[in-house]
């Protein structure tokens, strides 16, 4: 490693695909000055995003037994993160979501990184994964918590469900939203080329499991107003939700838009955005849909409360519930007045949501551990 004045910072993270755990890190480490950044990721990676990031002259290194729930793997991922950790100088390692978290940390601790920051991007305990699974991830995050000097959380309400679930103490916590350029959404024209007419109710995110897809289905047979539904994006679920959107007879109305580039302009010609997520963390999506004056409708999880407005910017809806979620979007179809009043309040939430603020608290908690200059384990 080049030998630099500036401290060096090791931004760890499972997949480094185009979800909004990714987002959040890139933005970090494209707006943190007078660090040296090395991104480190797993198996699964876009080369779009490792050219994004050289090009800004951040280093990237790949771990290929860094994979997605995969306990075979992770033990000797450990060790070669511990082995490159410990031929680096790094000052603080900075790991991001659940797999590359756990292994990331423990690492750590056996090359003595003076400091260790994780970041919750999202609960990974929910109802409609393995309880076996979840016992494993929850032994697994209070190992980790041991060797952690701050767990950041992208809302107040992930904290107290990790701290309830016994997973570190409470002085380790802190609260840092997750930051969006909110310009682009707000100054964007209409995308021409979506499938489906308007009213369009749109939803936006990576095409796996948990996302809630069946949830929004069963909803859209009880809409009882013209309107097109618009699912963008890419993952390993698109032959499922085809065969699935076929065979329940929505081909007319449900429409897969694939992976977009452009979705400032995909959410400026939209009308609702949905998302009945069993397990998120503080959506990137809702931010963007609220800077771009969506009324939003979206589960009652994680930090989503700490986004949306219930009654005011869009509509909180229980896990699993689609009888609520077609009343709910009945509602915002049948009256644009309703559809505009919430999207203007969103607008004026989405400020809070920033890149700028994002980046600075990140910096401030940086500083406080290099000036510490020990790990306060």
């Amino acid at each position: 490693m080049t030998v630099s004045a500036n401290p060096q910072v090791f931004q760890f993270i499972t997949r480094l695909l185009d979800g909004g755990a990714e987002a959040h890190l890139i933005e970090t480490v494209h707006n943190l000055d007078n660090y040296d950044i090395t991104v480190g990721h797993g198996a699964f990676y876009h080369e779009s995003q490792i050219e994004r990031l050289e090009h800004e002259g951040i280093r990237t290194k790949a771990f290929p037994l860094v994979r997605h729930y995969n306990p075979a793997t992770a033990v000797p991922a450990v060790f070669s993160v511990a082995w490159f950790l410990s031929r680096n100088d790094f000052d603080i390692i900075h790991t991001n979501s659940t797999e590359a978290g756990i292994i990331g940390r423990v690492a750590a601790a056996i090359a003595d990184v003076p400091a260790v920051v994780h970041t919750v991007h999202g609960v990974p305990f929910a109802d409609d994964r393995n309880a076996l699974l979840n016992q494993f991830v929850l032994t697994c995050e209070r190992l980790a918590a041991r060797y952690t000097d701050r767990i950041i959380t992208n809302a107040d309400l992930m904290a107290e469900e990790y701290l309830n679930r016994g997973i570190g103490t409470r002085d380790q916590y802190m609260t840092i939203p997750s930051g969006i350029n909110l310009k682009p959404f707000r100054d964007a024209s209409p995308a021409e080329d979506l499938p489906g007419g308007r009213p369009r109710i749109v939803m936006v995110g990576r095409l796996a499991d948990g996302k809630g897809f069946d949830v929004l289905f069963d909803a859209v047979t009880d809409i009882t107003h013209e309107a097109s539904v618009c699912i963008v994006g890419d993952g390993p679920l698109v032959d499922t939700l085809e065969s699935d959107i076929e065979t329940r007879g929505l081909s007319d109305r449900v429409f897969l838009a694939g992976y977009r580039d452009d979705v400032p302009r995909v959410l400026a010609a939209s009308d609702v955005l949905v998302l009945p997520s069993f397990r998120e963390g503080t959506p990137r999506v809702i931010t963007e849909a609220m800077a771009a004056g969506l009324p939003v409708v979206a589960t009652d999880i994680a930090g989503i409360p700490e986004q949306v407005e219930h009654g005011e910017s869009g509509y909180l809806i229980p896990p699993g519930d689609a009888a609520t979620l077609a009343n709910r979007l009945n509602e915002l179809l049948a009256d644009p007045q309703l559809r505009e009043r919430f999207g203007q309040r969103g607008s004026e939430l989405a400020t809070q949501f920033s890149v700028e603020a994002m980046v600075d608290a990140t910096t401030s908690l940086y500083e406080l551990l290099l000036s510490e200059g020990h790990t306060g384990r």
